[in-house]
Formats: C-alpha cells, sequence, structure tokens
C-alpha cells in the first residue's frame, strides 16, 4: 500500500498541469482535487473537532462523531493518491497509446530526446513523456490538441 501511495504521489508531480488533458483523461481533475484536499482537509478536521468541544453536550456522544469525521476528512487526500498509484500502474488503453507513440517518435526524431522503448507503457511512463513535452516545446504542444 505505502508503494502504491509513493506511485500516486509520484504520478501527481510528473502530470503536467495542462488544462486541455482534462478533455483526454479525468486525471487532471483528480490531481487538482487530490491537491485540493491535502491542502484544506486538514484544517476541516481540526475545525469539526474543535466545533464539537465547543458545544459539547455531556449526554450525547458527539465527540465521537466528530473524530470520526475528523479521521475521513484527513483520509481523503490518502484515498486520491492511492487511486493515481493504482491508475500510474495501469497499462495505456489503445486509444491512448497511438498518441504515446507518436508523441515519443516526435520527440526522437525532432529533438534527439533519449527515450526508452516500454514494452507496455503505463500511465506513470505516459505522464513521463507529457512532462518532457511540456519542458521540450511547452504550452505550444498542448495548444495543437
Amino acid at each position: 500500500m505505502y508503494n502504491t501511495l509513493q506511485a500516486g504521489q509520484r504520478y501527481l508531480n510528473t502530470f503536467p498541469n495542462q488544462k486541455k488533458l482534462n478533455l483526454f483523461m479525468p486525471d487532471y481533475r483528480l490531481i487538482r482535487l487530490v491537491k485540493f484536499a491535502s491542502r484544506f482537509m486538514p484544517a476541516f478536521a481540526c475545525f469539526a473537532v474543535v466545533w464539537q468541544y465547543f458545544f459539547y453536550d455531556p449526554e450525547q456522544s458527539i465527540l465521537a462523531n466528530a473524530m470520526i469525521t475528523a479521521l475521513f476528512a484527513l483520509s481523503i487526500p490518502f484515498q486520491g493518491l492511492f487511486w493515481l498509484g493504482r491508475r500510474a500502474k495501469m497499462p495505456l488503453p489503445l486509444s491512448l497509446l497511438e498518441w504515446y507513440e507518436t508523441l515519443r517518435q516526435k520527440l526522437i526524431t525532432e529533438e534527439n530526446i533519449k527515450i526508452e522503448e516500454q514494452a507496455v507503457p503505463s500511465y506513470q511512463d505516459f505522464a513521463n513523456l507529457l512532462k518532457i513535452a511540456e519542458e521540450t516545446w511547452g504550452d505550444k504542444y498542448f495548444d495543437e490538441l
């Protein structure tokens, strides 16, 4: 599980921040949600616990509910990273495989960049390739999509 979370973090860091990729893959939206959740869910978890502390009623067990809510809120970024880690290891579908090979050949022939050939490319390999394209051509490549 730890390796999957690390793979998800690596995929999150290498996937280019290009809004046009939203049209082809749901990963862009999920990456934005994971970044948002990792920024604001810890504050929400603290708020949930502190809120119940101020409105504590000894006749009810609301504090246990607040703790469960806080733990759930803290787990949301990890759930997203886990999904991204599993996605990063999945092989590319045929619809994206053609795009991967076209981009790979274009980078090799036009820019003379060494890119290892993968027998079965994964989403992580595709994200690495897109990151290289972004570093090489900037937004120009993504404007052509």
